[in-house]
């Protein structure tokens, strides 16, 4: 593993972390929804990095070439495009859950006056 990598992979887990730590022990609604946002986008560039390829150029999985030069080109050099499409798959999921949640936070200030989830808890109606 060159340095490189390992600088990447060590700042990869210190954000997830960070932000596990911000959804477990940060009172304020929107502050968790922050952190999960943070370890949303983090873990898609997990993702995006276990599809990467070592090579020295790496290509497009793109087949230009329909022959056998043309495909073991592809097969040898090309990065992986299932990661690239499940990531993808991901960042719209994730904002769609991030939207709801911020949606749901906003009707929780306007009803109760507070995002702090100590007082919600303690909240008698």
């Amino acid at each position: 593993m060159t340095f490189a990598l390992a600088l990447i992979v060590s700042s990869i887990a210190a954000i997830i972390i960070i932000s596990l730590y911000g959804i477990a022990v940060r009172p304020n609604l929107v502050k968790k929804i922050i952190c999960l946002g943070i370890f949303s986008d983090i873990i898609n560039v997990a993702v995006i990095l276990l599809g990467y390829r070592a090579v020295k150029n790496p290509l497009p999985p793109v087949l230009t070439d329909y022959s056998q030069k043309g495909v073991e080109e592809l097969v040898t050099g090309a990065v992986d495009p299932l990661p690239q499409a499940l990531t993808i798959t991901a960042i719209v999921i994730g904002l769609a859950i991030t939207v709801l949640m911020a949606y749901g936070a906003i009707h929780i200030q306007r009803k109760y006056g507070t995002v702090d989830v100590r007082k919600l808890a303690r909240w008698e109606e």
